[in-house]
């Protein structure tokens, strides 16, 4: 049923961060918080984010160039696209736990969390992923380790910066993410 899924030209909106998200996952902890719908207003000036990141609403990804990415999503414990020689593996990080809620996980950008409510950010989102202009896969509901790899890949003899994401169903108690450097940089270049 999984696959490795394969999006080109993933762009970052000029803004110098990726998240990955189960969107109504998140928009569940903005109503459980409080949160105001400038989530990256929240995120910037409170300790939200890191809860986010802990309970596994959330993965941001700071750093990100403004250039085109290649990305995988690798959701059935396929051999890497970083495994082949011809392929440069910058970083690979652990420790990440994705809660999935609405079988859906997506890739956003700053601008849909500046008004995330269900007719404006949510909406738009919805809207983007249908023109293919941002990336949505469906998994399985449940909790999600995630590893993220990042660097160069051949597609079609150009090199491309490439994330690959990890997915693999975790049916543990434990499901807190581990991981201490929050602010990793997620710089391929």
């Amino acid at each position: 049923m999984y696959r490795m899924i394969k999006f080109t030209e993933c762009l970052n909106d000029t803004w110098d961060y990726f998240f990955l998200t189960d969107p109504a996952n998140l928009l569940q902890f903005k109503k459980e918080h409080n949160l105001s719908d400038d989530l990256m207003g929240e995120f910037t000036t409170n300790d939200s984010a890191e809860l986010a990141i802990q309970e596994g609403i959330m993965i941001p990804m700071s750093n990100i160039k403004n250039q085109p990415y290649t990305v995988f999503f690798n959701t059935n414990g396929q051999t890497s696209i970083f495994k082949k020689d011809t392929n440069l593996l910058l970083f690979e990080k652990t420790g990440y736990i994705l809660n999935v809620i609405n079988n859906e996980v997506c890739l956003i950008t700053v601008p849909y969390l500046k008004n995330w409510t269900e007719n404006n950010g949510i909406y738009r989102l919805k809207e983007a992923v249908k023109a293919g202009v941002r990336q949505k896969i469906t998994l399985e509901n449940g909790y999600y380790a995630i590893t993220i790899l990042g660097g160069f890949t051949y597609q079609d003899n150009i090199e491309e910066a490439t994330f690959e994401f990890q997915c693999k169903q975790v049916l543990t108690v434990e499901t807190k993410s581990s991981v201490l450097d929050i602010g990793f940089p997620f710089l391929i270049e």
